[in-house]
């Protein structure tokens, strides 16, 4: 999804307050350091460690405080994770980590396969975000340490060690050993971990939605076949699951199956106002600059080539003289194209009908069948003419039969002949997989015929060739809704889609938005309808399930009123905002990403989304041909919009970018690289603030059941559902200390194991 009002923002007296405000915010608490806890310091090296919650810059000072044991706690199911700051005297070869089981007292075990070591590597921040950021090496890509290594003096050097606790683990105190080493070099650091006796779901009580390109996945480590591009997405979708996250579309390759019969043509309009005889005429736009658009039959007409062909019709043109092209495509028996024996020409329209005429004479031996194609402007490699055409009474005739070859020439359909046929088999598999196993807690359902659009554009929807608004389209899209949401229903999943097909609309485009909301109520009203809105004092609330709503624009009266509803309210980051506002930046504090999710429990928001996690590369800031290094340089530039090629504004550092390519020189290493994702280190921050989320959902539950003899607990726990003005005041002011969020978390657990008896 993309983006807020970027064209305006840029120039408005809002930016230039907002950047005043954030001025006033100090980050030096991120170069300081003053966390941790030093473990060792000799003539190799220091070492400490942090819990999992900070972002551990290569100059950070040692820790003052000694803790010579690693302290952890965890409920089950659940993600823990810890820092080891290596801070070399000299350089360290071959340096090794590696962890023992977890065993309690009883020799139950968290096994080494549940525990995941990480390097933590530096992306260089040239363009701050903002006031708030600075330039230099901040830390974000999180690979995993899979060999020893080289470790360099003078620097710190973090490993990210998470532990997951599998659900079946049995509460209590586990202890291992974390070893360190490099040639004669060792140090051995204790580790304890506390495994609370309670359980997060499966399925995060938080929904979201996060944004996957796998073009760009697939171009930046030169994956060429269709089974790679599979298991890369696979890889994905494992990623997504152990994150507690959500992607738009984990249908990508296994979509739901769509065969339309009764229609003959494809990529125009059935205009049943203008129209030469009939009841419909054929109507081609192409509005666009950089494509051409144009119209195809979609099955080959067979020819013979005994008998020569004319092909005959008539057209009208929205304006005079408005040049367009028309001809065939020539396929073999075996119905493959024959590249030059196209048949084409350029024709002249007028603002009458017109007819005209294309002779053909005898096709090549080797043909067999044919393709008609319409444009309605003039071809060319680039794409720049434009124009709006009308045909109709399309005949390819044979001049020796008399006969015409291809009666849907005439553009005439009935309704009674369209048949539309879903096959759900690979989808309903699939979908087993990824919501009773994975835990996906929702996804964007793609319908065919909508619309779309953003505050920039918008189009209206066609449904085979008949436009928004005509009868016949509502009522194709009824057939067509109807058994989207019976199989949905029949499989248990009704509630798990959104319908997030436009991208927030200026105030203009709200009628629109809710007349086709409106549309899909009607012919389907347990389908769930979804927007992306930031425009003040707008509501279609009546026909719109999930409002979602960018960070900074949050409307707390609307929130209230939605979830007294029944409905839901989730917010969003993207380029904005921007600080002192919680924040998806890379320049910016660790605990935004947490402290997002711990906002979102207080204001009773039920999801969040991002727009993109691969976002890599902006066509219009790259060099044509160039793709830009995410490993390299952090920033992410705008694209689209309207944006002219070369112009480099920037969105932020790391927007719409939570993982990093497998290639690391994507510009001039060619080899495929078909390996797990690199996530950043904002998503297991983000994991973390999930899983927070999750505590508050069971401390309220367990407030709820409490028994009798409990009540005077549950009241005392009660308090915690709120958080203090301390740790959280507004989307704007909040605590900056990790500490706080992890001291409060233990209290929430504490009570959720004595109010559940446990």
């Amino acid at each position: 999804m993309k983006k807020i009002l970027i064209l305006s923002i840029l120039i408005t007296s809002f930016y230039c307050a907002f950047s005043q405000e954030a001025k006033q915010t100090d980050p030096s608490h991120l170069k300081e350091g003053g966390y941790g806890y030093l473990l060792r310091s000799d003539q190799t090296c220091s070492v400490w460690w942090a819990e999992g919650v900070y972002k551990v810059m290569k100059d950070a000072p040692l820790p003052s405080r000694k803790e010579g044991t690693i302290k952890i706690s965890s409920s089950k199911n659940e993600y823990e994770s810890f820092i080891i700051v290596i801070n070399p005297v000299k350089r360290m070869e071959n340096f090794r980590i590696t962890l023992t089981d977890l065993k309690d007292d009883m020799g139950h075990k968290i096994t080494g396969e549940n525990i995941t070591v990480r390097k933590v590597e530096y992306v260089k921040v040239t363009k701050p975000t903002d006031s708030y950021g600075f330039p230099g090496w901040w830390p974000d890509p999180l690979p995993v340490y899979e060999k020893p290594s080289v470790v360099s003096p003078s620097e710190n050097q973090p490993f990210w060690i998470t532990v997951k606790v599998p659900s079946a683990t049995i509460a209590g105190n586990y202890s291992g050993e974390v070893i360190l080493s490099s040639g004669e070099w060792t140090l051995q650091v204790p580790l304890k971990l506390t495994v609370w006796n309670f359980t997060l779901p499966n399925t995060p009580s938080v929904r979201s939605g996060f944004g996957i390109d796998m073009k760009t996945v697939k171009e930046y480590d030169n994956l060429r076949t269709p089974e790679d591009e599979k298991k890369v997405f696979g890889y994905y979708m494992e990623s997504f699951r152990d994150y507690k996250i959500s992607p738009y579309d984990p249908f990508l390759y296994s979509p739901i199956n769509e065969v339309i019969t009764g229609v003959a043509w494809e990529g125009g309009l059935f205009d049943s106002n203008v129209r030469y005889s009939g009841n419909y005429s054929y109507k081609l736009v192409d509005e666009s600059l950089s494509a051409d658009k144009g119209a195809d039959t979609k099955e080959l007409i067979p020819v013979n080539n005994k008998d020569k062909y004319q092909l005959c019709w008539v057209s009208k043109a929205l304006a005079e003289k408005q040049q367009y092209v028309l001809g065939l495509e020539c396929y073999n028996a075996e119905k493959e194209l024959i590249v030059f024996e196209n048949k084409f020409d350029q024709f002249s329209g007028t603002d009458k009908w017109k007819p005209d005429t294309m002779n053909l004479g005898l096709f090549n031996s080797e043909v067999r069948f044919v393709r008609i194609r319409l444009f309605p402007s003039v071809r060319t490699m680039t794409g720049e003419n434009t124009g709006t055409m009308w045909f109709d009474d399309i005949n390819l005739y044979n001049t020796q039969s008399k006969q015409n070859g291809f009666e849907a020439g005439n553009f005439e359909v009935k309704l009674s002949d369209i048949d539309i046929l879903l096959d759900f088999s690979d989808f309903n598999k699939e979908g087993k997989r990824f919501f009773d196993e994975y835990g996906f807690s929702a996804y964007r359902l793609s319908l065919k015929g909508l619309g779309g659009g953003n505050y920039y554009s918008r189009q209206k929807g066609t449904f085979e060739g008949f436009e928004q608004g005509t009868d016949e389209y509502n009522k194709l899209m009824e057939r067509y809704l109807v058994q989207m949401q019976a199989n949905l229903k029949k499989n248990g999943w009704l509630g798990k889609e959104y319908i997030y097909w436009f991208d927030e609309p200026g105030e203009q485009d709200y009628p629109f938005v809710k007349e086709t909301n409106a549309l899909i109520k009607k012919y389907a009203p347990g389908l769930t309808t979804f927007l992306t809105e930031h425009v003040a004092g707008q509501d279609i609330s009546d026909v719109t399930d999930i409002s979602c709503t960018i960070w900074h624009k949050l409307d707390h009266s609307k929130i209230k009123k939605m979830n007294e509803n029944g409905l839901e309210h989730w917010s969003y980051l993207c380029c904005w905002p921007k600080s002192p506002w919680i924040s998806e930046f890379i320049d910016h504090d660790a605990i935004n990403m947490r402290m997002w999710l711990l906002a979102s429990y207080q204001y009773k928001l039920k999801g969040i989304l991002i727009w993109q996690t691969t976002y890599w590369n902006s066509d219009a800031a790259s060099p044509d041909g160039y793709l830009q290094n995410p490993w390299e340089e952090a920033m992410s530039f705008v694209k689209g919009y309207g944006w002219p090629l070369g112009k480099q504004t920037i969105w932020g550092n790391g927007d719409g970018r939570f993982y990093y390519p497998v290639n690391r020189d994507p510009n001039n290493d060619k080899k495929t690289y078909a390996g797990r994702p690199v996530p950043s280190l904002r998503l297991e921050i983000l994991r973390d603030g999930i899983e927070d989320y999750e505590y508050f959902v069971l401390l309220e539950k367990a407030i709820k059941n409490a028994s009798a003899k409990n009540k005077k607990v549950a009241g005392e726990a009660s308090g915690l559902l709120n958080l203090p003005e301390s740790i959280y005041t507004n989307e704007t002011t909040y605590t900056k200390n990790p500490q706080d969020i992890l001291e409060y978390r233990k209290k929430i657990a504490e009570y959720i194991v004595l109010l559940n008896g446990n």
